[in-house]
């Protein structure tokens, strides 16, 4: 039986295949970002029945945003990337 193999990972800019983070025994090397995104709705939980209720964005339809290296590099890209969820 062969053991499955997940498709690999694809710059969502440029379509590159991404490798994954690779560690050395003095650091690492960064193979791809990945912004995990999708729809939201509101949600709340209560700790204790006492506790005002916590509001929070659940993510109920997750999308993953791959970027490579060379795009990452990329001054748009980048800073979309360190913008995203910020509130106009």
């Amino acid at each position: 039986m062969e053991a499955s193999v997940p498709p690999a990972l694809r710059c969502a800019r440029c379509g590159a295949a991404v490798d994954g983070t690779q560690h050395t025994r003095s650091g690492y090397v960064v193979g791809y970002y990945l912004l995990r995104t999708g729809r939201t709705e509101e949600a709340a939980v209560r700790r204790r029945d006492d506790e005002a209720p916590i509001t929070y964005r659940r993510v109920v339809e997750p999308f993953d945003v791959v970027s490579c290296l060379r795009c990452f590099r990329e001054p748009d890209v980048h800073r979309l990337w360190l913008g995203f969820g910020d509130q106009p």
